[in-house]
């Protein structure tokens, strides 16, 4: 018999007794621990991070399931669902201080997009110009150096007048 086992049997003669109305070979198990740590659940210092960042079911504000495609939307923005934040806009258009508040929010998008020019020209600046390697030959070894023949005091020439068209902007929206 293929798969038979002594556990097999035992379990088998245990049923029987059971359908004979008898009472089955009691058995006792002994087992030993030994000294138990501490296991649980390690917490990663980006968990708290991640939790900011991650959608919520329910909406904190109305108690709401966020399960529209504009909740997607609206939580990273505002940290409720798109019907709190479209109660929130109706209220500040009853108050009348709706334009304002858009003029503010205008302003800082605005102005965010102006320091991540600057951020990207200043990495631009600091850069070194690319090294590109084509392997030409059919041996596999042989690496030919391409070289860019770039005016680099022309770029940073240009990098450093955006900079400053960059600050009168910045200026003018402060």
């Amino acid at each position: 018999m293929a798969g038979y086992s002594r556990e097999n049997k035992r379990q088998n003669d245990a049923l029987q007794s059971i359908l004979d109305g008898g009472m089955p070979e009691q058995k006792i198990q002994i087992g030993y621990t030994g000294k138990s740590e501490k296991h649980g659940d390690k917490i990663s210092p980006l968990s708290d991070i991640m939790k900011e960042a991650r959608m919520p079911w329910f909406c904190p504000k109305c108690k709401q399931v966020m399960k529209h495609r504009l909740d997607n939307k609206t939580w990273p923005m505002y940290n409720h669902c798109f019907e709190c934040q479209i109660k929130f806009e109706n209220k500040m258009r009853i108050d009348g201080t709706y334009d304002e508040w858009k003029e503010i929010k205008i302003k800082a998008d605005k102005l965010a997009y102006i320091r991540d020019q600057r951020q990207q020209i200043e990495e631009f600046k600091n850069q070194k110009t690319p090294d590109f390697y084509n392997q030409v030959a059919a041996d596999g070894k042989t690496l030919d150096k391409e070289k860019w023949n770039i005016n680099t005091d022309k770029m940073m020439e240009k990098a450093d007048e955006y900079l400053e068209v960059l600050d009168k902007l910045e200026d003018s929206l402060k």
